[in-house]
């Protein structure tokens, strides 16, 4: 689409002020920019002495000083147009734009896949003396406008006018994801649509969904990340009232399938995955899951997670292939990028001053002749340590939404919602059926609630039901809020559903006493729970672990007087970390140390962990390495 950008130069702080303007007037005129079109004109000056005519007009006026000129670029699509009509267009944004008041040059690019024009306008009017002024929403009200009417002259794609002109305007990715969700939301309408019995049905299924719903003379709904609701009948006539009257009668519910939104996964073998690369890759795999249970987990409601799938993969990417196995990993590649950038950006600061002072040691036309030859060659590496800037700034982009996302309560939200247990294949994830029309009262409506209250009171016996210590949760709230939390992980079956089901068991549980099911407080409580579980767990582990190495060690003869004495390779097969995780692992070997009254300090124990776990992590990547031979 036709885009407008508009730019300023300063003045500089150096003698000549000015200097910015000239660069950008001999950057536009540059001959391998033009290519063959060479298409470059002017008004009220000729391009070749534009500088020097902008110059003479601000002495003249006195307006030396400050801004020194604007600059423009607009940009048409891949593939459309002419350079002959970008030139035209770009002539006449500039006499409609800045009324012939301004020095201006205009020159058309032709040296990418996409034709665009520069225009570069004196700061200070030619007429008057006054300085150009550009206010806060120009650009929208002003000049994008002339360039959409005059591309559409020409059948060329243009900025809509919902982002250009619509008084409720908002930011371009906010506008881009708009765009995005108005495509999902068209899909998921009509397959709820096409499968619904009537009105309320209809309404019902977009709000399991997970869509909030709006009802007036029109329908419209709303999901988290947009801005505003948005009317169905806005996105496809379809969806008017009338016609979606037609569509419940005659509608062929065989025809209607869900469109997936999230991207494909990545084929992984799961086996080789660390706890936290398996804990990266199940964020995707969520995303994915609650798609195939629409209804079960409200797809809709994680539009925007969705739409960002291509960061979770590029997370799970960057994590695997520099090895990342824990929140501490990611710390120490946080740093490790930030310091290639630092040296990039100094290699490339180096080159700057380089070629700088090659420029100035020319003293003859010969010294000139050389330094432009060597040009290609200077841009060539210039060109490399920039795009490994790129790459690398990417990465390190990448690293910090990890970090962030370690931390974030709407992922731990997810985590909870949607458990992905052993992240089976999805093709064998039996689909969400579209759910009945509770508005329909027929008997068989009446036997299918009969048969779900029996369902309802089996689970909440299910929860109750646990445990060797034949412990059962209490049937009121009262006797439950002055329970422990060791007591309370005594009733819900954590051993046999796992820390992933805790959300769904508290909450069926609060709402058979009646106690407060809203997310917050069923999250607070299962992650109170949860995390004690898990420590109780931890804790029975690392004890178990403490017996097996001490025995190795007896078993090896090891003098634990003489410990710090042995091989790494020795100790590393003595603690066999496995895929135990770094603060995990250290835990085990203080705990190893401290049992058998080594008397070790603690930076030495460090130290001696650091190269025991580095040379375990390193066996069982070799281990892996071979079997994937």
């Amino acid at each position: 689409m036709a885009i407008t950008k508009v730019m300023h130069m300063k003045a500089s702080g150096k003698a000549r002020m000015d200097i910015h303007l000239k660069h950008a007037v001999n950057y536009i005129l540059q001959p391998k920019k033009l290519g063959d079109a060479n298409l470059a004109g002017g008004i009220n000056c000729l391009p070749d002495t534009a500088y020097e005519q902008m110059k003479s007009t601000k002495q003249m006026f006195g307006k030396a000083g400050g801004r020194q000129g604007y600059h423009f670029v607009l940009s048409l699509k891949p593939g459309e147009g002419t350079p002959e009509i970008m030139y035209d267009i770009a002539i006449r944004f500039a006499e409609k734009a800045f009324g012939g008041e301004y020095e201006t040059v205009v020159a058309v690019h032709t040296d990418r896949n996409h034709l665009h024009a520069h225009i570069i306008i004196n700061s200070v009017n030619m007429v008057t003396g006054y300085k150009f002024q550009y206010h806060e929403g120009d650009w929208k009200y002003k000049f994008q406008p002339i360039t959409n009417k005059l591309c559409e002259e020409y059948g060329l794609h243009i900025t809509p006018a919902e982002y250009s002109k619509e008084p409720k305007n908002m930011a371009r990715p906010q506008w881009e994801r708009g765009q995005v969700f108005s495509k999902w939301i068209e899909q998921d309408a009509r397959f709820c649509a096409l499968n619904a019995e009537n009105m309320e049905h209809f309404i019902f299924l977009l709000e399991k969904q997970g869509f909030e719903v709006k009802q007036g003379e029109h329908i419209a709904v709303k999901v988290p990340g947009m801005k505003r609701f948005k009317r169905l009948d806005t996105i496809s006539e379809d969806f008017s009232r009338e016609n979606l009257e037609a569509m419940f009668k005659y509608g062929n519910a065989s025809l209607a399938s869900p469109v997936n939104h999230a991207m494909p996964l990545i084929p992984i073998r799961k086996t080789f995955l660390t706890p936290y690369q398996r804990k990266c890759y199940a964020r995707m795999y969520r995303l994915r899951l609650a798609e195939r249970k629409r209804f079960t987990y409200k797809s809709a409601y994680l539009y925007e997670q969705i739409r960002k799938m291509h960061e979770l993969q590029e997370e799970y990417l960057v994590v695997v292939n520099y090895d990342v196995k824990s929140f501490v990993d990611l710390v120490h590649l946080k740093i490790r990028l930030q310091r290639v950038d630092e040296e990039l950006c100094k290699i490339q600061k180096a080159m700057y001053r380089d070629r700088a002072s090659q420029k100035r040691a020319c003293k003859t036309a010969e010294d000139l002749a050389f330094f432009e030859a060597s040009e290609d060659g200077y841009r060539e590496r210039l060109e490399q340590i920039k795009l490994q800037k790129k790459n690398n700034h990417k990465k390190l982009k990448t690293v910090e939404r990890c970090l962030e996302r370690d931390g974030s309560l709407k992922e731990a939200e997810l985590e909870y919602r949607i458990p992905v247990g052993n992240m089976d294949d999805l093709t064998e994830v039996a689909r969400d059926e579209v759910l009945g029309n509770p508005h329909r009262q027929t008997e068989d409506l009446i036997v299918s609630q009969v048969i779900s209250e029996d369902i309802t009171d089996e689970i909440a016996a299910d929860v109750g039901d646990r445990d060797t210590a034949d412990m059962k949760l209490p049937a009121n709230k009262a006797d439950y809020m002055r329970m422990s939390v060791a007591e309370k992980v005594c009733c819900y079956p954590f051993d046999a559903k796992g820390t992933e089901s805790a959300f769904e068991m508290v909450r069926s549980y609060f709402e058979k006493i009646d106690m407060n099911t809203d997310f917050h407080s069923v999250y607070e409580e299962a992650k109170i729970l949860a995390d004690y579980y898990e420590k109780q767990k931890a804790e029975e582990f690392i004890k178990e672990r403490v017996k097996q190495v001490i025995g190795a060690m007896e078993l090896l003869e090891i003098d634990a007087d003489r410990f710090a004495e042995y091989s790494t390779d020795v100790l590393s097969e003595v603690f066999s970390f496995g895929d135990m995780e770094y603060f995990a692992g250290i835990k085990l070997f203080n705990r190893v140390i401290d049992r058998l009254e080594i008397n070790m300090e603690q930076q030495k124990r460090y130290e001696v962990f650091d190269r025991i776990y580095t040379e375990s992590m390193q066996e069982k990547k070799d281990e892996r390495d071979r079997y994937s031979r």
